[in-house]
């Protein structure tokens, strides 16, 4: 019985180590398109355009892997659920 603390514990540290860095992925992913949009118009001549294009893809990656992420959560609860 002492082991099912621990277990639940280790459980519920990994879920949080794992989705809390969902948020700064989505952050960077929006962070590095701004700036590589931002270096690459002042390059090309291209303001604004580039800048705007890579924010919005940034966006879209960050989006996605939050999306991913909560399939992932998802499909963990179903295999949970189907083990009780």
């Amino acid at each position: 019985m002492p082991n099912k603390p621990k277990t639940k514990f280790k459980k519920v540290f990994d879920q949080v180590s794992r989705y809390s860095t969902v948020g700064l992925e989505l952050g960077f992913s929006v962070a590095i398109g701004v700036v590589a949009g931002y270096y690459l118009d002042s390059w090309l001549g291209t303001s604004p355009w580039l800048t705007i294009f890579l924010l919005l893809c940034g966006v879209a990656a960050g989006f996605k892997r939050i999306y991913i992420a909560l399939k992932s959560l998802e499909r963990e609860q179903e295999e949970e659920d189907t083990a009780s």
